[in-house]
């Protein structure tokens, strides 16, 4: 009975190991030791394609250097290796401000973007096709066009001794700032003057609009511009 026993054991470890080694690693861990990926480099995990082949590069940080990143973002093809496009942002390692984010709609469409202190800027989508970029669709400047025109026509022709600066914000975590559906990307954006809660004449205004990836252009486009209100200094 004991041999039996032990034979079962030994099995049964054994299938668990077969199964283990046939599943392999997920697409993420078997990135982050990639011998194909350069060293001064590290692997986004958030930012990588559904299907594993594609990511964006960050520099490795050196904890002993007080100098910023001395390499540029990139948009890779991690097997076999291959730089798909030099990211148009300022460098910037893994998590710090201003880095580069990435979210996927299948694995043709990459919407990139910075992730800034209060919010989302600088969106761009890259259509990907045969690992090659096809099309760069640089959405930020037709949305930045609906806050400037309200901003300065409604808000600082009121007050011109304003500061001429808004600040875009993401102060939900659960809000989808951009998300692909189909051939589409949604968009819901805000922004103000003072996200810091500073007292003065306050403005705010949101957009919500469908971008056509085929089209390249907005294909519906609703923006709510905020009340003017004036908040009081704190006593």
């Amino acid at each position: 009975m004991k041999v039996l026993i032990t034979s079962l054991m030994i099995a049964t470890a054994a299938a668990t190991l077969i199964r283990a080694q046939e599943e392999g690693a997920s697409p993420a861990d078997e990135a982050k030791t990639d011998p194909e990926v350069p060293k001064q480099y590290e692997v986004g995990e958030d930012t990588m394609s559904p299907d594993g082949r594609f990511a964006i590069l960050y520099p490795v940080r050196d904890e002993d250097s007080n100098e910023g990143p001395s390499f540029p973002n990139v948009l890779v093809r991690l097997r076999p290796y291959e730089v798909i496009k030099e990211l148009d942002v300022e460098p910037a390692w893994k998590e710090m401000r201003g880095s580069p984010a990435a979210k996927w709609g299948g694995n043709q469409f990459v919407a990139i973007w910075r992730q800034m202190k209060w919010g989302n800027v600088d969106l761009v989508v890259y259509e990907l096709v045969n690992d090659k970029i096809k099309r760069e669709e640089k959405i930020w400047p037709e949305v930045v066009k609906y806050f400037d025109r309200d901003f300065h026509q409604r808000f600082l022709k009121k007050y011109p001794k304003e500061s001429d600066s808004y600040t875009f914000v993401a102060d939900n975590s659960d809000v989808k700032s951009f998300e692909f559906k189909d051939h589409k990307l949604l968009l819901n954006i805000s922004a103000e003057n003072k996200p810091n809660l500073a007292p003065g004449p306050v403005w705010s205004a949101e957009l919500y609009a469908v971008w056509d990836l085929d089209k390249a252009k907005f294909d519906k486009v609703d923006f709510k511009p905020g009340e003017i209100s004036i908040r009081k200094p704190e006593e």
